[in-house]
């Protein structure tokens, strides 16, 4: 992976940001580097948690593939999306960030039965419709969100989510899954974002269309437990971490779908921390 120093384009966007809500950004005369060339690596290229685990840790969940529906599985965009969102959430918002020794931003992998998964109170997954829980893996995640963690499912296209629903009422039975309408606070819990459509940068410079697949409509679906708390989110016909992976590979892409993609990520990190 090669690390760039973040664009002139980049950070006068942070700036806006910074200055449009009271938040404070971290000085620019020393800009963090963020990477490029994305190649959704399936190995992780660490474990456990993070050395300095002392803020927030970004957590992807990592699966065995049970079958291969549209994307390559559990390590798509990563880790340049997981890396370069929490370079821009320490940015964008007040939040200490973990870290690992060689100083590189905290984020880390589990698998559903890792007991470390606890340690996560904020995390994701992409290409949801690839896994299928054993029901050791039900048990446990059941547990995680019930116990207080939230799951964020990215990077689903249709018709991928009637698998994802099916697993989703085994992990949490009693679970109501609702689609989430434009005026939900979680899309201005800190920014004022629509439902972001955002497709991969590879399928847009090739189609110029917001759906990866032809035509479609983008739905954030929550699932809500018993007590109607928030547990999981569910993007559907839209790929918001490929707007953080793809930030310094390609000018056009970024201009038209990072603002949304950064803005409507640091929203859920933030509802998730603070419901």
């Amino acid at each position: 992976m090669r690390p760039v120093r973040a664009t002139a384009r980049f950070t006068r966007f942070a700036v806006a940001f910074s200055l449009a809500t009271g938040f404070a950004t971290i000085a620019f005369a020393q800009r963090p580097q963020i990477l490029t060339n994305g190649r959704n690596l399936q190995v992780p290229i660490n474990h456990g948690l993070p050395d300095n685990a002392t803020g927030f840790t970004f957590c992807r969940l990592r699966y065995a593939n049970a079958r291969r529906v549209r994307k390559s599985g559990w390590g798509d965009d990563y880790p340049q999306a997981d890396y370069n969102f929490l370079v821009r959430l320490s940015e964008l918002t007040k939040t200490r960030i973990s870290r690992w020794s060689n100083g590189d931003p905290g984020f880390a992998n589990f698998t559903p039965l890792d007991p470390d998964l606890f340690h996560c109170p904020y995390l994701r997954m992409n290409n949801a419709a690839n896994a299928d829980f054993t029901p050791d893996e039900i048990t446990h995640l059941r547990e995680y969100l019930l116990k207080g963690g939230f799951l964020w499912m990215d990077d689903n296209w249709d018709p991928d989510f009637e698998y994802i629903r099916a697993d989703l009422q085994r992990i949490v039975p009693d679970a109501q899954i609702i689609d989430l309408p434009k005026d939900h606070p979680i899309f201005s819990t800190l920014y004022d974002v629509t439902p972001p459509q955002i497709p991969s940068m590879n399928s847009w410079l090739r189609s110029g269309q917001p759906g990866e697949f032809g035509p479609s409509t983008v739905h954030f679906y929550a699932v809500l437990d018993a007590r109607n708390r928030m547990v999981a989110l569910v993007s559907m016909n839209s790929d918001v971490s490929d707007s953080w992976e793809r930030e310094g590979d390609s000018p056009e892409y970024f201009n038209v779908f990072g603002r949304d993609g950064y803005a409507f990520g640091v929203n859920v990190a933030v509802y998730a921390m603070t419901h």
